[in-house]
């Protein structure tokens, strides 16, 4: 559907007074460097307005709403970034006050290399979240085929269900296994934190497999099931061959999930020696070289993510945007 003219020119005065009101603010309240940065960003939405005129009785299907809305979204995700990045690369004992880094000191991430308890609080948020994975694959998909071969009330309200365990809030989770946890025993335990963060991954495995059945070729599956094929060998030689590069994306975006929970890993382990990532990080004192490390060590947390977001997200946009 192509935008109205009118909705256009809406748009086209939005981003102008927002991109005039900010440039205003950052030449008479904001001082160098962060000025440059608020002033490019009113430069970015004044263009964008000025585009919109253009555009405005174009019967391409732009919409100009969703432009103005998605560099809002990149500043919003970016400022944020930019504030962790500033906070790794402050020198010293100095406390930042711009945005933009006004020194770079990489001493921080030399300290991280250093400290053997961040390195082992990374080790078991890995361990810990490949078990919550290698828990949440099979049982996600087994109850994801059951989801999608029955029609009945009660899968309906299966999905229901699911859908409510993604947004249970964690505390209340977390207390109960805590709970469990200290009457057996089993306070920091790698393999029970892993467990405990099948709550999360279980259900979103069971999600993301439900849409991955609904676009499956499953008239492959039947011609081959028709032949004779027995149900191993459909599975290995017709349905894995096409649904195993999603399934890996499952798997991965599980993986992520879970390798950053805080509420769980903080519940489930006392000692520093035995914390997840997040839970260590959050119990540094609040001191300028702990933030410094924290930052850092936030920084290089990220890229693995990053990357695979980059690498994957082609299959992961179609995995997720499949209609459901």
């Amino acid at each position: 559907m192509t935008p109205t003219v009118r909705s256009r020119l809406l748009a086209a005065g939005v981003a102008f007074l927002a991109g005039f009101g900010l440039a205003n603010y950052a030449i008479f309240r904001v001082p160098p460097p962060d000025q440059w940065l608020w002033v490019g960003f009113a430069a970015v939405l004044i263009a964008t307005s000025a585009w919109a005129v253009v555009i405005s009785d174009s019967p391409r299907p732009v919409s100009v709403w969703a432009v103005i809305g998605l560099e809002f979204f990149t500043l919003l995700t970016l400022v944020p970034l930019l504030w962790v990045v500033t906070l790794a690369v402050t020198p010293g004992d100095a406390v930042p006050t711009a945005l933009v880094p006004e020194g770079w000191d990489l001493s921080a991430f030399s300290d991280l290399r250093q400290s053997a308890d961040l390195r082992g609080a990374a080790l078991t948020s890995v361990l810990a979240a490949a078990l919550a994975t290698a828990v949440a694959i099979p049982v996600g998909l087994a109850a994801a085929v059951g989801l999608f071969r029955s029609g009945s009330r009660a899968a309906r309200w299966s999905r229901v269900a699911v859908a409510g365990l993604l947004m249970a809030p964690l505390v209340v989770l977390a207390v109960a296994a805590e709970d469990l946890a200290v009457r057996a025993e089993l306070v920091d335990r790698v393999w029970v934190v892993g467990v405990a963060q099948s709550v999360i991954t279980v259900p979103l495995a069971t999600w993301m497999f439900v849409r991955l059945l609904r676009s499956s070729p499953w008239n492959l599956v039947e011609a081959a099931r028709a032949d004779g094929a027995r149900r191993r060998t459909v599975l290995l030689r017709v349905w894995l061959p096409s649904a195993g590069p999603s399934v890996l994306v499952v798997a991965l975006t599980v993986f992520v999930v879970a390798a950053q929970d805080l509420v769980l890993g903080a519940a489930l382990t006392a000692s520093p020696g035995s914390a997840t990532l997040p839970s260590a990080l959050l119990s540094l004192p609040v001191a300028p070289e702990s933030v410094s490390l924290a930052a850092a060590a936030g920084l290089v947390w990220l890229v693995p993510t990053a990357l695979a977001l980059v690498v994957l997200s082609r299959p992961l946009t179609r995995l997720l945007g499949r209609s459901s």
